[in-house]
C-alpha cells in the first residue's frame, strides 16, 4: 500500500557523531522491535501503518561534490505513515507505556534536527 494525501506521519532526521552511532542504532533497533510488536502493515487490530522504515547515511560536507568527503556524522531518518487518522494517538498512548520511551525520546531530542510529529502527507504517487 502506498501513502495517500492526508495520512498522518512521524518523520525524524537525526545527525549523530560517528562515535555515538552504535549507541543510537541500538536505541533505534529497540524502537523497531517495539514497532513490530505493536504496529502492523496489515489491518489486524494492531496500529495500522502504511510504512515504517529507518534510513542511514554518512553526512556529506557537500552533496554536490562528494569528493569533499564527510562530516564525521551519521544521518538517520525514521519514518512512519499511518493508515487511520487515530494512528498517531494510538501510537503515543502505547508509547507512553513502552519501557524505553524516555530513552528513545531523549535520543530523538538530543540528535534530532528535523522532527515532524503528526505531519500530513501532502504529495504522494496516489
Amino acid at each position: 500500500m502506498a501513502s495517500k494525501n492526508g495520512q498522518l506521519t512521524f518523520n525524524f532526521a537525526l545527525s549523530v557523531p560517528a562515535d555515538k552511532a552504535e549507541e543510537v542504532e541500538e536505541m533505534i533497533a529497540t524502537h523497531a522491535a517495539w514497532m513490530r510488536e505493536t504496529h502492523s502493515l496489515e489491518a489486524d487490530g494492531r496500529i495500522h501503518l502504511v510504512d515504517y522504515h529507518v534510513a542511514k547515511a554518512e553526512e556529506m560536507k557537500n552533496l554536490l561534490d562528494p569528493s569533499e568527503g564527510t562530516t564525521g556524522n551519521i544521518l538517520y531518518s525514521i519514518n512512519e505513515v499511518y493508515v487511520e487518522s487515530d494512528g498517531i494517538d494510538r501510537h503515543m498512548a502505547q508509547g507512553m507505556q513502552w519501557e524505553h520511551f524516555m530513552a528513545f525520546a531523549g535520543t530523538i531530542m538530543e540528535y534530532g534536527k528535523v522532527l515532524i510529529a503528526g505531519g500530513s502527507v501532502i504529495h504522494s504517487m496516489n
